[in-house]
This record gives structure tokens, sequence and C-alpha cells, in this order.
């Protein structure tokens, strides 16, 4: 029964059972997330995790695209080692091709898009704003004219020119700026910059080595192969090495499974402890939308000429 629901799934609609499983898993994700969140003591709900500072976040989230790109890399490396570089040109280059616009859209949601990125415009158009309201945040230039204004008799209305002049703020600045500046972002709609990063980039990975993906049991029987041979007591520590290496060019796969089974992980983290149901929804639709442009409006356009053909016949 699943598998002839498979094969109508990918005749119809050239998608297969295990990427409606992947693409739904995001959905599942964030209910469970909320779940826990409300379901758990304060002791489990204020953890580790609810730090941002924890190891993970900074050295694997904060630079995820790095590690994507690396990732990616890797995995076309080792696949056109395995082949004996057999990948010809023109898959090369819509590999290459395929990244670009990912990087691109990656960029408009976070870093840059004719001014503010998307998440930063969202923020600002539904009313936020960079405040500065720390004294340690002020150059020490402009504290130095608070001093200079105050010698020569300066006041403010309120009293105090000190505490009136450091509040600053700003609809203008990016929040990668406010943070630099080490303000606050407050009120407005705050898109999840960590949720859209999380399924943009474990949604890519997983389409780009799908076509590649053989099944679970090859990998399953690859691993306890691979597990037989590292324990086997006459391998030194460098023979262990080149077999570890010569696992991971024979099943690349396993590099881009580590990946987004931590960022699945990181994003599940994120459900439960960090921002409002709409802001991670908002992050989700965006994390979504530019890979499925990308990889599902070309089969779209495919379906639809097939069955124009069709016709015409």
């Amino acid at each position: 029964m699943v598998k002839g629901f498979s094969t109508k799934l990918y005749h119809d609609y050239k998608v297969s059972l295990l990427e409606v499983i992947y693409l739904s898993s995001f959905l599942i994700n964030f209910a469970l997330g909320k779940i826990v969140h409300l379901l758990s003591p304060d002791e489990e709900v204020y953890n580790y995790y609810n730090n941002k500072k924890n190891i993970l976040n900074q050295l694997f989230v904060k630079k995820g695209w790095g590690w994507t790109t690396l990732f990616i890399a890797l995995f076309y490396i080792c696949l056109n080692y395995q082949r004996h570089n057999r990948l010809n040109f023109k898959t090369i280059q819509a590999v290459i091709i395929r990244y670009g616009l990912v990087t691109i859209w990656w960029i408009f949601f976070t870093q840059w898009c004719f001014g503010l990125p998307i998440m930063d415009k969202i923020f600002i158009l539904t009313g936020g704003k960079c405040v500065i309201n720390d004294k340690q945040s002020i150059p020490k230039a402009l504290s130095h004219l608070i001093e200079f204004f105050e010698e020569i008799g300066f006041e403010s209305e309120g009293g105090d020119l000190e505490a009136n002049i450091l509040k600053l703020e700003s609809s203008i600045v990016s929040s990668y700026s406010c943070r630099r500046l080490r303000g606050s972002w407050e009120g407005g709609h705050d898109p999840s910059g960590h949720v859209f990063l999380l399924i943009h980039s474990s949604l890519y990975l997983f389409l780009e080595a799908l076509p590649y993906w053989q099944s679970w049991t090859v990998l399953l029987d690859n691993i306890r192969a691979f597990s037989r041979e590292v324990r086997s007591n006459n391998k030194t520590i460098q023979q262990r090495g080149i077999i570890l290496s010569q696992f991971i060019i024979g099943n690349p796969h396993i590099l881009i499974i580590l990946l987004i089974s931590l960022w699945w992980f990181m994003l599940f983290m994120t459900n439960i402890y960090f921002h409002s149901i709409a802001e991670k929804l908002v992050g989700l639709i965006f994390g979504y939308v530019g890979v499925l442009a990308i990889y599902y409006i070309p089969r779209i356009m495919s379906i639809n000429k097939d069955n124009t053909s069709k016709k015409v016949m």
C-alpha cells in the first residue's frame, strides 16, 4: 500500500515519499517544541540550551551558512572522487547555480536586501527599532561632549542631561549593527533568523543529496562493516584514520545526515526556548519559500509541459 502510494505520488507530482516526510518534519518540530515548552516545568524549560552562549549555538548555528557551504562542498568532492571524477560539467554547473541561488536568498533574508535584510525590514515596518540606553554603549567622544555641555551650563528639560541624551533610537540600522552597538531590538515583529537558517540550510542539503541516495539498508550495512574494521585489534590510529576517510568518501551522505540532524535538534531548542509563535512561523515560511521555489517550480513546469504534450497527442 505504501509502495503504491509512493509510486503514484512521484508519478503525479514528481515528489518522493521521503521528501514529503522530511518537509513535514519541520512542522512537527514546530508543534513539539511548543508542546514541550508548555508542559515542561521551569527547571526543564530554562537550562543550558536557553542560553544563547551555549557552544552549539555559538560554534555552529551562528556560523550556519559557513558550515552548510563546507559540508556541501565536501559532499560533492567525496562524490566526485567516489565516481572517479565522472561528475560532468553540466552537473557541476547546476550545483553551482543552485548554491548561488540559495545563498542569495539567505543573504536577502538575513544580511542585505537593497538596504536592510528582509527580516529587519519586517521588524521595522511593524514598529520595531534599535534602542541604545546604556552609558557603556555610547562612544567616548559623545560622553566627553555631554561633560562639556554640563560644564558650560546646558540642562535638559527633564533635568538629567546624561540620561536623556544617552537614550538613542534608530529605525534604520540593521539588527547586526544594533548588536554591535550593544543596543536592544525593541517593539515590532522580529522574524526568527535561527528558524529561517536551520530550515533553509536543512532543505537545501537534503534536496542536493537526495538524487544520489541509495537506501538506509545500504548505509547501515556500510556502517556495520566500517565498525567491524575499525574495532579490529591489529589496527593503528593512523590506519583507523585512513579507514574513516575511506568510509566518508564512500558514504558522503553521512556528512549531510550529521549536519541536518544537528540543525533539526537546534531548531527544536529554538522552538522550545526562543521567539513567539508568530515570529517562528514567519521564519519557517521564509525558510521553506526560497528552497521550494528553486527545487520544485522546475518540477511543476515539467509536469505542466508533460500534460500539455499529452493533450496535443
